[in-house]
């Protein structure tokens, strides 16, 4: 049965975003599931995965002209109410395109001190695991800015989870209003944590080491006396 999904679902995801911002982990966008980007750094690189639900990913067709206009708009539904998968004849299509990966580039970018981190992007695992791209910047990672717009023309309604290892926090959202944000990949996200449990266990050990010196020298004036 062919069922048209964002006449149904709009006016209640309209109603659900004016009233409360949605928590990370919820929708992020008026179709459900949210795209996720996960970042991690290694060197003078950053790698970037980007997955989405198989209807966004006939967005992207869309919006790079992969795949014939407004297709996203009529899915067909199984049994449990989902859309279907990205056909093979659909992903292949994706997967083998320059425009794609172009504009996988030119929506999800990094850049460290002002300059722009080239991006190498792999499509072959697309429509089962997502899109991987690897930046590499001119040093060694420490801080750089990720932006991502992903699909956001095609309605600025979609919103990214990031998550991150090893980085100074663990997710970031991602909006049409907020596209950017600051990541330093030196300092774990629980690292200031870490370090404070350090400083105070330091500070315990120097006071019982300066309580042990003080009762050392009372007992040994006690014994010469």
């Amino acid at each position: 049965m062919r069922l048209t999904i964002r006449a149904c679902t709009v006016g209640l995801a309209a109603l659900a975003f004016a009233t409360a911002a949605p928590p990370v982990s919820a929708a992020a966008h008026p179709l459900g599931d949210p795209q996720t980007v996960r970042l991690a750094a290694e060197g003078d690189q950053v790698t970037a995965r980007w997955s989405a639900p198989p209807d966004d990913l006939l967005v992207l067709g869309s919006v790079t002209g992969v795949l014939a206009d407004r297709r996203e708009y009529v899915l067909d539904m199984g049994a449990g109410g989902d859309p279907e998968p990205v056909g093979d004849t659909d992903a292949d299509l994706l997967t083998a395109s320059d425009e794609v990966a172009d504009y996988l580039a030119a929506n999800i970018t990094v850049t460290q001190d002002g300059r722009a981190c080239p991006a190498e992007v792999d499509l072959s695992g697309l429509a089962e695991d997502g899109a991987e791209l690897v930046f590499t910047c001119g040093s060694a990672i420490t801080a750089v800015d990720v932006a991502v717009t992903m699909l956001t023309d095609a309605d600025p309604a979609y919103r990214t989870v990031a998550f991150a290892e090893a980085a100074d926090r663990e997710q970031q959202l991602y909006t049409a209003d907020s596209p950017s944000a600051a990541w330093r990949f030196d300092t774990p996200a629980d690292g200031g944590g870490n370090r404070a449990i350090i400083i105070a266990i330091g500070a315990v050990l120097v006071l019982v080491a300066a309580s042990a010196f003080v009762a050392l020298r009372r007992l040994r004036r006690a014994a010469r006396s």
